[in-house]
């Protein structure tokens, strides 16, 4: 089967450059289009072809379909799926969030995006009642470095938006139990964050490193969203340590945000 999933991935990668031409007649690009379209609704390969397209592909907007391709079927599929097929899903998505990536200077903002979303859809589905270890699995793949961590807080950020900012999670049942246990959980959630927050703007001011300021801006911007809506006693805990982080930040200019 793998030999098929690779010639079938292949197909789909040469039907999407095929789609982007714009050397090729509209009516072949709309055929190539029709073709990706039947494929996602309707293949029973959806998954493994998706990860094979992230995987082996050196295009962008084939890695992309690919990265789509997986969204849709967590979407549409996951309350049906197999267990096998969701463990292999959820366990290939966190090797892609660890090793799966261009360095985070160097990778498409698009590709990190389409990513993280994948992983929140996931959250969505699985957290906290059948994903317990979510938040230490998070934490380690900090531990790797600046890239993991960046697409970290990008899970962090639309997890957030989704679920207490913008609540554009459809089942109001799931949205309670995220939300409560993100509540649950915000004290460590704020620790971890500063904590990270500590170790990379410090590396930033020592170095001048870009990695370590990208890394900065990403968990500001995932505090920005968390204080519109936490319990103020976070936010002022520790002698209003937050704030004057914060604070201090604004001195910076690339992280006035």
């Amino acid at each position: 089967m793998s030999g098929d999933i690779a010639t079938i991935a292949q197909q789909l990668g040469a039907a999407v450059e095929l789609t982007m031409n714009p050397a090729i007649p509209m009516e072949q690009r709309h055929q190539a289009f029709n073709q990706l379209e039947e494929f996602k609704e309707n293949s029973p390969y959806g998954s493994q072809c998706g990860f094979h397209l992230v995987a082996s592909s050196e295009s962008p907007v084939v890695r992309h379909f690919g990265l789509k391709i997986l969204e849709d079927v967590v979407k549409a599929r996951w309350n049906t799926m197999v267990g096998e097929e969701k463990v292999f899903i959820k366990d290939s998505l966190m090797k892609l969030m660890s090793s799966g990536t261009g360095h985070l200077t160097v990778e498409h903002l698009f590709i990190k995006d389409a990513l993280a979303r994948i992983v929140v859809e996931l959250v969505k589905r699985e957290w906290p009642q059948q994903w317990p270890s979510l938040l230490q699995e998070l934490d380690t793949l900090c531990r790797q470095g600046e890239t993991q961590t960046e697409l970290v807080m990008f899970v962090l950020l639309r997890l957030v938006e989704d679920v207490a900012l913008l609540q554009t999670l459809e089942q109001t049942q799931r949205r309670k139990e995220i939300y409560s246990e993100l509540t649950a959980n915000m004290e460590q959630i704020f620790t971890f964050l500063l904590g990270l927050l500590e170790k990379h703007y410090g590396a930033y001011k020592a170095s001048g490193n870009e990695e370590h300021c990208r890394v900065s801006m990403a968990i500001v911007n995932t505090f920005t969203a968390l204080v519109e809506w936490v319990n103020i006693q976070h936010v002022m805990a520790n002698e209003k340590y937050l704030l004057r982080v914060l604070s201090h930040l604004l001195s910076d200019p690339r992280l006035q945000l």
